[in-house]
């Protein structure tokens, strides 16, 4: 009994971790990929040149290219860390059996959802005028994950996701909690999760005709027009989603070169990644090891921004990232590697692996998304669950 209801166990306390802990989140990581290794010896069975163990440790290869310039900095361990999270996922996800993960895993990860939104929901039942401020000034209501706002919506996203591929739900069941989940993400007013549920939702429905013949193009037009009015109803219904966009309209207009206020979180954004591409371009942010990308950021940013400097480690880009600490080699590697799942999701007609891939890929346009544990994390289950062909073909239920 404890050892077939060991991987629920430990699932169950990574994501309390995930919201909680991020020093649980890697003990238990830890402890798992222990588990899974031991079950490993146990059965023999495991390929090592199976495709999805293969891409998981290639971002590991990719990191030596930004760890030789200083290979002794403890910045490269840390991020050599984010990273062995890949390998130690798929191990793990790879010695539990595809009907658990269906049937609880899931399950699992959409009770985590619900759990982790009731919070924001009751801090603006009772703070609504606070919430206003908050959304206001470029915020966004409480969360769990350490007020991890972007990675929260990420994971919102991710359980949309689960929610059109798996199996387990009627059609009908499927259609209210995606709804549903859709509302609440747009209530939360979270751009990422705007961007990530519009991108999905319409992904899904394209994939949808490509790969059903029996589904016509104006079913698909509805489909899309449904997204669409669902943001225009939101805009009306939602006090929140109408502060966040004015939000963004004014911090925008307050930007220019070579004019900086911190106070400003698209401000921020746009300054950093300016002085990182600038510092790419005249050679000197180029091929600098991930160590030294701190430094080098906020020498540029000074130079550019009349002396300023920010607390922040690296661009809100992650290709800006990957091309400071290991030059254009490693950011044609990293680019690969990322879109290589969905190259799979084409071949294997997975839609949950292509929408997830690009999904991550949009986030880390304006986010260093895999960069931080919680990122790495929901990049990986999803795609590492999504993987196992058997479960993502969702059946037309009624």
């Amino acid at each position: 009994m404890i050892k077939k209801n060991a991987p629920i166990f430990l699932f169950i306390l990574l994501l309390a971790g995930l919201f909680w802990s991020r020093a649980l989140l890697s003990i238990v990581q830890g402890l798992w990929a222990i588990y899974a290794i031991w079950q490993l010896f146990q059965s023999k069975s495991f390929n090592y040149k199976d495709p999805i163990f293969v891409w998981s440790i290639a971002p590991l290869c990719c990191w030596t290219l930004g760890a030789f310039q200083h290979p002794l900095a403890m910045a490269n361990f840390d991020y050599a860390l984010t990273l062995a999270v890949y390998p130690a996922t798929v191990l793990v996800v790879k010695t539990i059996p595809k009907q658990l993960i269906e049937k609880q895993l899931i399950y699992c990860w959409l009770s985590a959802t619900a759990i982790g939104l009731a919070l924001p929901i009751y801090w603006y039942i009772n703070h609504q005028i606070g919430a206003y401020d908050l959304l206001g000034s470029g915020q966004a209501l409480p969360t769990f994950m350490d007020t991890d706002h972007v990675r929260f919506s990420i994971l919102l996203c991710s359980s949309i996701l689960f929610l059109l591929n798996v199996s387990f739900f009627t059609k009908k069941i499927r259609f209210i909690l995606v709804l549903l989940l859709s509302i609440l993400i747009l209530f939360l007013a979270v751009r990422t999760g705007w961007v990530l549920l519009f991108f999905t939702l319409i992904t899904y429905s394209v994939l949808q005709v490509v790969e059903n013949k029996n589904i016509k193009a104006f079913q698909v037009l509805v489909s899309i027009l449904l997204v669409v009015l669902l943001a225009s109803a939101a805009y009306y219904l939602f006090p929140t989603v109408q502060q966040k966009i004015a939000y963004t309209i004014w911090d925008w207009q307050q930007f220019q070169p070579g004019k900086f206020n911190a106070n400003y979180s698209d401000g921020t954004r746009r300054a950093l990644n300016y002085a990182a591409f600038k510092s790419i371009e005249s050679g000197e942010g180029s091929n600098i090891g991930w160590s030294s990308i701190p430094v080098i950021l906020n020498q540029s940013l000074a130079h550019y921004f009349t002396g300023l400097n920010t607390e922040f480690g690296w661009p809100f880009n992650q290709w800006l990232f990957w091309w400071m600490g290991s030059g254009w080699c490693g950011t044609l590697l990293f680019s690969a590697w990322l879109f290589y799942p969905a190259i799979v999701g084409f071949k294997q007609k997975n839609k949950g692996l292509i929408i997830w891939s690009f999904a991550i890929a949009i986030s880390c346009l304006a986010e260093a998304t895999l960069n931080y544990q919680y990122g790495a994390f929901l990049h990986i289950w999803p795609i590492a669950i999504l993987w196992q062909q058997e479960i993502i073909l969702a059946p037309d239920n009624s």
